[in-house]
């Protein structure tokens, strides 16, 4: 017998006094149209069988002061109103032959909502879900053999058990400041985005299926047509280029390091502005940071509302890499913030893709030739003096370690390849400052 196909949406709205029990109340009613209710639990009471009447009461009793939730369920179908300090959170399950049977009246009211109070929404299979998104190796157990869990990422988790490394996943949902990124079949976003990724950069992503502009600045973007073929190769290449393009992942993460691979988009920002620089092949395709020869920077401003856009190009100069000049000691600085804790290597991976990356910068710049290059990356304060220079040096066997320096709160070395030279200096995380610390992790 074929399983039947799960989809999902969620949908997060602003919670405000005089929306949150017409949203309740909505919810409740879709649900009925997509599940045949068996039982009813709430935040406040135990799970028994499901009534109107009942499910009347509990609505009626939302209380704008509360945090809580309510669900009804089918057998293992399960729909979820939750009512947070300052969000709703919708979460519906249904079969594909039911959002078939109703896709006109699940799509008006995920576009309906979104364009009222929404913040973010998204469709998707369960299963492509689940798989993205489980890191406990026992619950992964439950649809994927303990062969494939094997040659999965792992890091640590916040109780010390090692759990699989989700943000490696192209459908990894990553939270960054009550914001969901992630890449899936179907997503809607709001103006809450535009602060931290141009709603331009959305509009312009390349090859998805569909891209819809919606009233109050929401887009809607498709990224396949079959929301289960998402393990086909095509699709997963989809999902990843997606996230790529957005630059999700360089944004945040949640397992020390970051992924340790090149940036397709950086982020600058300040109180009120924010700037960024897409980086595109000479087809002006989205491409790593080191390949590319075509740059669209683009600068908003929101106090004064003023955007400014610049396509160019060129080659980039070892300051894009180095942003930060000390003129006093002549050196062209960057810097990372990285936790070892959540890695089951003491970070060595991180550390020697971080120092090979910058050691191989090839950039010319006439301005700052003569300057040495400096990489500072800020751990916590154990690691400092547990640092893993053997295992690095043998791990990067072409490059020499010299002037190898440990003080207090600080450890430095060369690194020396030939012609090439990086200073890198280990620091306290506990010397970050709010204006350095631009990274979300």
């Amino acid at each position: 017998m074929v399983p039947e196909r799960k989809m999902m949406l969620r949908l997060v709205m602003k919670r405000e006094r005089e929306n949150e029990k017409e949203e309740a109340y909505d919810w409740s009613v879709l649900t009925r149209i997509l599940l045949v209710p068996e039982f009813f639990q709430s935040s406040r009471q135990i799970k028994e069988p499901y009534t109107l009447v009942k499910l009347k009461q509990a609505l009626d009793e939302i209380d704008d002061r509360e945090i809580g939730w309510l669900e009804i369920i089918e057998r293992d179908f399960v729909c979820r109103f939750e009512f947070g300090y300052h969000h709703l959170q919708v979460d519906y399950q249904f079969t594909w032959k039911i959002f078939e049977k109703n896709e006109s009246v699940i799509r008006n009211y995920l576009q309906t909502k979104m364009q009222k109070h929404g913040i973010f929404a998204y469709m998707r299979s369960v299963e492509e879900y689940l798989y993205h998104n489980t890191q406990s190796i026992d619950e992964r157990l439950t649809f994927e053999s303990s062969q494939m869990i094997d040659k999965l990422p792992k890091i640590k988790g916040s109780d010390g058990q090692v759990i699989v490394d989700c943000n490696q996943f192209p459908g990894y949902d990553l939270m960054v400041e009550g914001r969901c990124f992630t890449s899936c079949w179907e997503m809607y976003y709001s103006s809450y985005y535009y602060r931290l990724i141009p709603k331009e950069i959305f509009l312009e992503v390349q090859q998805v299926e569909k891209i819809t502009q919606f009233d109050n600045q929401v887009i809607g973007i498709q990224l396949y047509r079959d929301p289960f073929r998402w393990q086909s190769e095509t699709n997963l290449k989809f999902q990843q280029y997606y996230r790529d393009q957005l630059g999700f992942d360089h944004l945040s993460w949640d397992n020390g390091v970051g992924l340790l691979k090149e940036p397709f988009v950086e982020y600058a920002y300040t109180k009120d502005s924010l700037q960024s620089v897409q980086y595109q092949n000479h087809l002006m395709q989205p491409t790593e940071k080191k390949k590319a020869t075509f740059f669209v920077t683009r600068n908003y401003d929101f106090a004064t509302y003023d955007y400014k856009e610049k396509r160019a190009r060129g080659v980039l100069n070892r300051q894009a890499f180095f942003p930060w000049v000390d003129e006093n000691h002549s050196q062209l600085i960057c810097y990372k913030v990285i936790d070892p804790t959540f890695t089951l290597d003491n970070g060595i991976d991180a550390y020697t893709y971080y120092i090979n990356e910058y050691l191989n910068v090839e950039a010319p710049d006439e301005m700052y030739r003569d300057y040495l290059t400096s990489l500072r990356i800020y751990v916590p304060t154990k690691f400092l003096s547990d640092f893993p220079m053997e295992e690095i040096s043998d791990r990067l066997s072409t490059i020499k370690f010299k002037r190898i320096r440990k003080r207090k709160g600080r450890l430095s070395f060369d690194a020396v390849q030939g012609e090439k030279r990086l200073r890198v200096v280990l620091l306290d995380q506990a010397e970050l400052t709010g204006n350095l610390l631009m990274q979300k992790n």
